[in-house]
């Protein structure tokens, strides 16, 4: 279970990574290993991604749906992604549902507008924060689902260049990139997604 605050929105389980290691030292690095064409350059597999290419191929593999529970996203929100402006700049979105009360009284909807719905953590058993998920559409009632996304440039993070393409030296870069992502995303968008819910 994580420690979820306000402001702690992934988190990164090496603990866990190693109990459930096929390899003997990483299921994350597993992952890796099934996917080396994700690793390098195009066609020229000794030729290492650059720094903002390679690090979002890291996070990609690391989070869901590709690997469960090595980066857990706090519950309530949607997904912890990333993306790139059309300049190359790379960026963190962070996706967060909105449910209709959060919205200013004035652009509220009303009834018969279904909300996302929520549910308990039973995993982590914490019932601070909670999954939201599309509730069922029946009796012709049309839901409105909100989010938000907050878009997180990467400029001055500590994100490296790999200096591999194979093997547990990748593994490590990778999981050095993992760990400085969920770092900063904690570090720039845990205020903001606080601000938001109204999460003091």
């Amino acid at each position: 279970m994580s420690d979820w605050t306000p402001t702690t929105l992934v988190s990164v389980n090496e603990d866990g990574d190693l109990d459930r290691a096929s390899n003997g030292y990483s299921r994350y690095g597993a992952y890796i290993t099934d996917r080396p064409a994700k690793f390098h350059e195009h066609g020229e597999p000794g030729t290492p991604l650059d720094a903002a290419e390679f690090a979002a191929a890291a996070w990609e593999v690391a989070t869901p749906p590709i690997l469960l529970d090595y980066v857990n996203v706090r519950p309530g929100l949607e997904a912890v992604t990333t993306t790139f402006t059309e300049d190359g700049e790379l960026l963190l979105k962070v996706s967060v549902p909105l449910r209709h009360d959060a919205l200013h009284a004035d652009r509220r909807p009303r009834r018969p507008w279904q909300d996302w719905t929520s549910e308990y953590d039973y995993a982590g058993r914490d019932d601070t924060y909670r999954h939201a998920y599309e509730p069922d559409i029946k009796d012709g009632r049309p839901a409105l689902l909100t989010v938000s996304h907050i878009l997180i440039p990467t400029t001055g993070w500590d994100l490296p260049a790999p200096q591999h393409t194979a093997g547990r030296a990748l593994v490590e870069e990778a999981k050095q990139v993992v760990h400085e992502i969920a770092r900063q995303v904690n570090l720039a968008a845990g205020p903001m997604v606080a601000q938001l819910l109204g999460d003091r």
